[in-house]
């Protein structure tokens, strides 16, 4: 995955009109317990089970992003989803998009996918719905346990502009009862759908496959795991980050008082590049924030001498200074690279 992807903790959610397509495929007599165990910000588990009477609990790993799921009215747990735990054939519905990565570690690196569907396949109940959302690369590493714990099992390429993006698949499938889990059969066939991924059927609203929703209720969802956010909260305030910032960081030096004789101007500019004028100037219209500070440039000279190629590196330093106006503009006024060019051939 990317780096933009990882920022976001291969966060890829699905639109709400593939969401809504799912729904049609479904069928509940009752009231149920559907489980989304990355939510996001629990859009798709409301748009999939939206006028049945279904009682939603999620996990979310982003704070933000949990904050906006619970306000949605999802009873949500902010945390790693292995760090949480569900009863055994507890939810009737699992509504599943991981993240889509593969993991980092020394040894027998899988894909998410599949590590997050063997952490939660376990919660549905005999006879309960998966949906599964994953990337088409990731249906071969996923088709053996499908296999072996799960029948009836669909597979839907979607044609929303950001699922094509993506390559996202939709896999529905009814969990096995349990005399009959364990066989992997029906695996081969996953794996030539995966293969051949562009001849699957496209998700639609027209679908005619239906998978029956069975009853049950809600259990609260268990986490084990440390409380990130208050963690976090805490160790701003610790003695130990104290002590690390005054060695970490440097402060912002406080020069007052007022020069023995007149100040010439080679002064002033010296003491404003040296930050010892930073602050507050003007007044009316022209009241601003001045701040200066340092950059290091490098200067590269290419030079021939005897058939070879010569490249000679100088480093320098100018300044650059930001003001801020109490009207919002900002102007920065630093060397250009014209006047970076013109110095060189002074040079």
């Amino acid at each position: 995955m990317r780096n933009a992807g990882r920022l976001k903790l291969g966060h890829y959610p699905l639109p709400v009109e593939e969401a809504s397509n799912l729904r049609q495929l479904l069928i509940a007599p009752g009231p149920f317990f559907a489980v989304d165990p990355c939510a996001g910000d629990g859009t798709a588990l409301l748009e999939v089970t939206k006028d049945f009477a279904a009682q939603r609990a999620a996990i979310e790993l982003d704070a933000d992003r949990a904050v906006a799921a619970a306000a949605r009215g999802i009873l949500t747990t902010q945390g790693s989803t292995f760090e949480s735990h569900l009863p055994a054939g507890s939810c009737s519905l699992l509504y599943l998009n991981p993240p889509y990565d593969v993991e980092v570690g020394n040894h027998s690196n899988q894909r998410l996918e599949l590590v997050f569907l063997d952490h939660c396949y376990g919660w549905l109940k005999t006879a309960g719905v998966l949906i599964f959302v994953i990337p088409d690369n990731a249906l071969a590493h996923c088709a053996k346990r499908l296999a072996s714990q799960f029948e009836r099992i669909s597979v839907f390429r979607l044609a929303h502009p950001e699922s094509v993006r993506f390559r996202q698949l939709a896999v529905l499938a009814i969990r096995k009862k349990e005399y009959h889990r364990g066989d992997t059969r029906y695996a081969d066939q996953l794996l030539r759908l995966a293969y051949n991924s562009n001849q699957l059927p496209i998700l639609s609203s027209e679908m005619t496959e239906r998978y029956i929703v069975p009853k049950s209720t809600a259990v609260p969802i268990q986490y084990r795991g440390l409380p990130l956010d208050a963690i976090e909260d805490a160790i701003s305030r610790s003695s130990a980050m104290q002590n690390a910032l005054n060695l970490l960081i440097r402060k912002q030096e406080r020069i007052e008082g007022r020069p023995v004789t007149p100040l010439h101007g080679g002064h002033v500019g010296l003491l404003c590049t040296a930050g010892m004028l930073n602050g507050v100037f003007g007044k009316d219209d022209g009241r601003h924030i001045a701040h200066w500070r340092s950059i290091k440039h490098v200067d590269v000279y290419h030079e021939e001498e005897d058939g070879y190629q010569i490249v000679r590196r100088r480093e320098r330093f100018s300044h650059e200074l930001t003001l801020a106006y109490k009207s919002g503009r900002v102007l920065v006024l630093k060397e250009t690279e014209e006047k970076a060019t013109s110095d060189e051939k002074c040079a």
